[in-house]
């Protein structure tokens, strides 16, 4: 195992860091040979890096980048201007129609740059001889507009091995002698999704503690221009290109800091608001005394003059502006009115004075005005009531803030010119039970979801939550990935990701085992999110559950242990960072829980609390350490401790941790009892339907195994009986079963009026057509079937067995419906 983790993970560095439409640029430690080599940095020069003095503000911050990470590497800073008289040998970066060396480079017939001219965000990497006068060889480095030219150089600093997260999660750069670029012939690349963006939220005991106490305490009011520097920095970095800003009552207004405002424009960061913050304006400190309710049916004209007021200071500036309105943060909508035909009447009035107030102000500068429409939480009623969004607004779908979109764009909605998209959560602070700690959320499912998006044609702007950013650096990297290019990610993609991302940012001899563990820490987040974890689920576990997951948890904190010891000590602090802090605190919390269950129902509860306390002891110390010791308290303030609300035990607690339990513990409930459970993948035989198959997911699912049908095409749906239809099949032996339990993830219907089912039967006869429980839209995060669904990551249909013989049996599970996600399959001889 770990030699084929290994060996993937240099294939892996080398796919994933340098292959640009099956075309292949490295960068590597030696001196150039060929031709098609070109010297970044040698040991007695480095290649100039030449911008035009009137291309973008971007642009020029993306040069002195690559110039200090060629520094950070080599010892040697490369000289950034404007002339090119400064050496035989040339790094040439520019926009087209805003650079007059690569207009020159284009009319010259030195470059051609058809197949990136006009298109949004390409780059075009080229080597070129004699490119002027005075010059021997160039590499010209040319965009279609100002983030194309800026990620085209800022690809070279990953390439060359500084990581995205070198100042985020301080990942040392490695030291080389010399830098030479291989580049075989012309590359170009291009983002598959045109808005990529991440959402920074619920920021009161992370990054916003941080910001005022530690990192930016002159600014006074939380994260601020300093801290959000450093952010538009990291996703330049990333090719992340969209940004809604912290919003909570902690923070100042992003928009009241005009400062904010310009370093987004410099970063060329397309700047929005979350779904609740109409026309960027965020309502957080609205003062209900001085300028009335925030109504636009009994105060339209208080309302519509603030959006004018942001319009005129924003208006030349690139944004995505969110239409509609909900009410005061994160609230539903003011009433009156009440009745969702009257709301419905009030947003269309919403979007008429929006639009006006857009279409009078707002620069084309950058095209057409990007406008997007997030149906979330009680909007999402009112939108599927009827609501009519004008045509060429964005759609943004919504998660369910546990990872399953509630729906996507049904056939006339994709006809739409606005398109479609998505807004999805690795944090989310709300009912039943908030998650802001650590990112458990397995990259598998994030692919099994936005891909899921991809093929229904929700293309135009994607957008995570991503609480503080850290400690999500895993789950951010890895959208940035897939968000550029979906199609190249595909159903193994995250045990390609573990291992790439592990060996570039530590080193060949310890990917294998921090992917392994990788592997085993997003299987256990699966199971339970420690912030999820409560005295009833660990009572609800069955004896061989509890002591399966024991061990488990066990062994991660050695693997974790383990891999620390082996890495160089320079390494030590980002491993902590991004793997080793949430590693522990998922399976010390699990292990909390699980001595709690054991003190209650065996004889040795002293032993059991004595090792609850040593485990508390452990995660305080975790904490300080990371708040306190990594890379010499940088952190400071930054990682939030055990207790995040008055409550232990309310919604908005970091964990209902068992100390905190009043009631008497009921150990009344148990689960049905199986005699032998099987992956879904464990299938003895399948059968596709033309290019439908269901297909594995390695990573997906509490088993890890979980079985996807893809496509996801919604014309692909079959009869309850079509013996065509794509099948599993399950061997068994006996005449004493009575039950088989599918294992569901909670997935939904693709849009409403389709469902989500399978038909299932035994012996090549049918027996029923099993809907997955809560899929059909109608119940939201605490109806009966999903309050738990999202918790355990599974729903549960039971089927009962006519009663068989003995011998051998065969049961069988057949597509009806696309999105279906089968995780595991039990069987029972319980009655």
């Amino acid at each position: 195992m770990k030699k084929e983790l290994q060996t993937f993970g240099l294939l892996c560095f080398l796919l994933c860091s340098g292959t640009l439409y099956g075309q292949t640029m490295i960068v590597r430690n030696s001196a150039a040979k060929v031709s098609t080599d070109f010297t970044l940095a040698g040991k007695t020069m480095q290649a100039p890096i030449v911008i035009d003095s009137l291309d973008f503000p971007a642009v020029k911050l993306a040069a002195d980048f690559l110039a200090e990470d060629i520094r950070k590497v080599t010892g040697r800073k490369p000289k950034v201007s404007n002339s090119t008289k400064n050496g035989p040998q040339l790094i040439i970066a520019g926009t087209i129609g805003n650079s007059k060396l690569i207009d020159g480079l284009i009319a010259s017939g030195k470059i051609t740059t058809s197949k990136i001219k006009g298109h949004w965000e390409a780059t075009m990497w080229q080597l070129v001889a004699n490119p002027m006068p005075g010059v021997k060889k160039a590499l010209i480095i040319a965009g279609s507009d100002r983030r194309g030219t800026a990620y085209g150089l800022l690809q070279l600093s990953k390439l060359m091995g500084v990581s995205p997260w070198e100042w985020w999660a301080d990942v040392p750069v490695k030291k080389q002698q010399m830098l030479t670029l291989s580049l075989a012939a012309t590359k170009i690349d291009e983002p598959a999704i045109k808005y990529r963006g991440i959402f920074i939220n619920d920021e009161d005991w992370g990054i916003n503690e941080w910001a005022r106490k530690n990192f930016e305490k002159e600014f006074g009011e939380g994260v601020g221009p300093k801290t959000y520097e450093k952010v538009f920095e990291l996703m330049l970095r990333l090719r992340l290109n969209y940004f809604w800003p912290a919003m909570h009552e902690v923070s100042k207004e992003f928009g009241d800091t005009p400062a904010n405002v310009e370093l987004a424009d410099k970063y060329a960061i397309v700047a929005g608001s979350s779904h609740c913050e109409p026309m960027l304006y965020n309502n957080v400190h609205w003062k209900e005394n001085l300028r009335g309710a925030w109504n636009y049916s009994t105060n339209r004209d208080t309302i519509y003059k603030i959006w004018e007021n942001t319009a005129i200071f924003r208006k030349d500036k690139e944004a995505v502006w969110t239409m509609g309105i909900r009410g005061i943060h994160d609230r539903g909508m003011e009433t009156p009115p009440t009745r969702i035909t009257d709301r419905i009447d009030v947003l269309q009035k919403v979007f008429r004075d929006q639009r006006n107030i857009i279409n009078q102000y707002v620069t084309k500068q950058f095209g057409p005005v990007a406008q997007c429409f997030v149906p979330y939480k009680e909007v999402l009623p009112i939108y599927d009531a009827g609501l009519k969004v004008p045509d060429d607004v964005t759609l943004i779908w919504v998660d369910d803030n546990f990872g399953y979109i509630r729906r996507l764009s049904n056939p006339e909605e994709r006809k739409r010119d606005g398109g479609s998209g998505l807004y999805w959560h690795l944090s989310y602070y709300g009912y039943p039970h908030s998650y802001t700690w650590i990112n458990t959320t397995a990259p598998a499912l994030m692919w099994e979801e936005f891909h899921k998006a991809w093929e229904n044609q929700a293309r135009r702007m994607w957008v995570i939550n991503v609480g503080d950013i850290k400690p999500m650096e895993l789950g951010i990297d890895y959208f940035s990935r897939l968000a550029w290019n979906p199609e190249k990610q595909q159903a193994n993609t995250q045990p390609q990701f573990l291992s790439a991302f592990a060996t570039e940012h530590f080193n060949r001899q310890s990917a294998p085992a921090i992917a392994e563990l990788l592997t085993a820490y997003y299987r256990l987040g699966t199971v339970r999110k420690p912030e999820l974890m409560n005295r009833e689920w660990a009572l609800s576990l069955s004896g061989r559950e509890a002591q399966a997951l024991q061990a488990d948890y066990e062994h991660m904190m050695q693997m974790n242990a383990n891999t620390l010891s082996i890495l160089p000590r320079d390494q030590q602090d980002a491993y902590t960072e991004m793997i080793g802090f949430p590693s522990d605190v998922l399976a010390i919390s699990g292990l909390i829980f699980l001595h709690d269950r054991a003190a209650i129902l065996t004889s040795d509860k002293q032993i059991h609390e004595a090792a609850i306390t040593a485990l508390r002891s452990k995660l305080q110390n975790n904490i300080d350490n990371f708040n306190n010791k990594i890379a010499g308290g940088k952190w400071q303030y930054m990682m939030p401790g055990m207790v995040t609300a008055k409550k232990l035990l309310a919604w908005n607690s970091q964990v209902a941790w068992p100390w905190a339990e009043t009631r008497q513990p009921d150990t009344t409930k148990k689960a049905l009892q199986v005699d032998y459970i099987r992956a879904a993948a464990s299938a003895d035989r399948q059968s596709s339907s033309g290019k439908t198959k269901w297909t594995l997911v390695p990573g997906l699912g509490q088993s890890g195994k979980a079985m996807v049908l893809k496509p996801v095409n919604i014309t692909q749906i079959w009869d309850e009986q079509d013996l065509s239809a794509p099948t599993l099949f399950y061997n068994f032996e006996g005449s004493e079963i009575s039950k088989a339990i599918l294992d569901f993830m909670p997935t939904f219907r693709v849009y409403p009026g389709m469902r989500l089912r399978v038909a299932v039967g035994i012996d090549g006869k049918y027996l029923s057509t099993i809907e997955v429980p809560g899929s059909d839209g109608k119940e939201d995060e605490n109806g009966v079937n999903r309050n738990q669904g999202i918790r355990n990551n599974f729903v549960s249909a039971v089927v009962n067995l006519p009663p068989t013989s003995k011998g051998k049996h065969r049961f069988f599970v057949r597509a009806v419906d696309p999105g279906v996600v089968l995780d595991k399959i039990s069987f029972s001889k319980s009655n």
